[in-house]
């Protein structure tokens, strides 16, 4: 069963990397300023306007995402792990996957090495929303879990893509 439902990833030259590392530094950096970084820091010359045709083809092509992100203060975070019932879950498993998936409440969904386990970064305004939602969620897809682990985040320390993590595209690219 094919669980790989994402899009292909997109070969990033080394002017897109240094366009989305410049992203993430600072989403609302101006096609102007951009240009002019990525002339001064990365030798690199384009026009404001082929930088901004650059970035909606990096869009449409899903290598980044814009999203607003709310301050972590105004809700709860949970993290969530489920192991399934094997016999529910060949008949199940899409349904439940399209309502994690379709959830608002859940911003990451993945699995992990090792035991496989769906696991999921939620976000609720209220206690009494997780207890709804979890109720819920078990009410409608309960024949596929056979465990349910849930952890509510208390304290945020660190909420944030750091664009150093592009430093490796970024020297692999200049050598090609």
């Amino acid at each position: 069963m094919d669980f790989d439902l994402r899009t292909p990833i997109v070969r990033l030259d080394r002017t897109r990397i240094a366009i989305l590392r410049e992203k993430i530094e600072d989403p609302n950096i101006t096609t102007r300023r951009l240009s002019e970084i990525l002339r001064e820091k990365y030798g690199i010359s384009l026009s404001h306007a082929r930088i901004a045709e650059i970035i909606k083809e990096m869009k449409d092509s899903e290598v980044f995402r814009e999203t607003v992100i709310p301050n972590e203060n105004y809700f709860i975070f949970s993290f969530m792990e489920m192991s399934f019932n094997n016999e529910n879950f060949a008949e199940h498993w899409r349904k439940t996957y399209e309502y994690l998936v379709e959830s608002p409440n859940v911003m990451l969904f993945f699995t992990t090495d090792g035991r496989y386990r769906w696991k999921l970064i939620m976000a609720f305004r209220s206690f009494q929303e997780v207890s709804k939602w979890v109720h819920r969620f078990l009410k409608e897809h309960g024949m596929v879990v056979q465990d349910l682990n849930m952890l509510i985040i208390y304290r945020i320390l660190k909420f944030k893509f750091d664009e150093k993590l592009l430093e490796d595209l970024l020297k692999a690219s200049e050598t090609l």
